[in-house]
């Protein structure tokens, strides 16, 4: 524990609000205790819970201000508290800090429990690894709720997005078959070149004609991750007995038909969960489709390009020096 930085740059706002209010701070490391470890960030994901909990939207616990945003990282580890046992000083990792007591990633350190760390797959860079954390715990913890297995027939909508087209890869390692509805020319061609098995722009007008082509019998599992009412109007296409799932977000919330099961999982990491994803991304080549890269000190516009479109991840280059 010697050796550590006693301050760092972060972003954070002062009082909920709009982006302005997201500013650059300087403030102390947090204090790392038993089970937790100290990370240097080099890359922070950005994601819509960022703007939620920056307007005050999602608050988990008590609330202090300033209030250091950011729910995922990558980065180095750089001390560990006691009886850290899977972690060394100096490992490459990927991490959630999402619903942190000691505070997000959108700064320079972020110290957080080592049950919400995984070690880096070899097949990611840093910057893919940072836009990783909540989007593969909700693809995966989705996709298991669904029950997928080798014989299923999956509609994935939102395919192009952050969490989408990390499932879309997930699943076809399953051995899944997926209908992919993406978002835009480019949002279909970037969910072919990942392999799934069809693709189509969802604001074209035969989304329902080719996914009742793609499986005339019904599909098995639905993962909705945007709303709609053309989202709704394909889900009468799984079969009785089949399973429509969604994580938190999602506006409207989907509707499943009669007979079909709804459910709800949501992208929160424990061990079990991050061995499961790192096996799967080590099966191959795996990617994290970048966006945009933002500077650390550019989180507000980076917060706002999320409402332009925009496919995969959007990211924060941070320095940890």
């Amino acid at each position: 524990m010697q050796n550590t930085p006693q301050q760092m740059k972060a972003m954070a706002v002062d009082e909920f609000g709009h982006a302005d209010k997201l500013t650059l701070h300087t403030l102390p490391v947090p204090t790392v205790d038993t089970g937790e470890v100290l990370i240097r960030i080099e890359i922070a994901g950005v994601g819509i819970w960022d703007e939620m909990e920056r307007e005050g939207n999602l608050v988990y616990n008590e609330v202090y201000f300033p209030r250091v945003l950011g729910g995922e990282c990558a980065g180095t580890i750089i001390a560990i508290g006691d009886d850290v046992e899977r972690f060394s000083v100096g490992d490459r990792v990927y991490a959630q800090s999402f619903m942190n007591d000691k505070g997000g990633s959108y700064a320079q350190y972020v110290v957080v429990s080592e049950k919400t760390v995984a070690p880096m797959p070899d097949s990611l860079d840093m910057v893919m690894a940072g836009g990783l954390p909540i989007a593969g715990i909700t693809a995966l913890s989705n996709l298991q709720t669904l029950e997928i297995s080798d014989k299923t027939k999956l509609m994935l909508w939102g395919a192009s997005g952050g969490v989408g087209h990390v499932a879309l890869q997930l699943a076809k390692r399953m051995g899944t078959n997926v209908f992919a509805i993406a978002s835009g020319a480019d949002g279909v061609a970037l969910v072919k070149q990942l392999g799934a098995d069809e693709a189509v722009d969802g604001h074209s007008d035969d989304v329902v004609q080719r996914a009742r082509a793609f499986a005339p019998n019904g599909f098995d599992a639905a993962l909705v991750l945007v709303g709609g009412d053309t989202v709704q109007s394909t889900l009468s296409l799984v079969r009785q007995g089949g399973i429509v799932s969604f994580p938190n977000g999602v506006m409207p919330e989907p509707k499943a038909p009669s007979g079909v099961e709804l459910k709800q999982a949501n992208g929160f990491a424990n061990r079990m969960l991050l061995d499961e994803l790192n096996r799967l991304i080590d099966m191959g080549e795996f990617q994290i489709h970048i966006a945009q890269t933002f500077a650390l000190e550019e989180a507000a516009q980076a917060q706002s390009a999320m409402k332009q479109h925009y496919l995969g991840k959007i990211v924060l280059r941070v320095s940890g020096e």
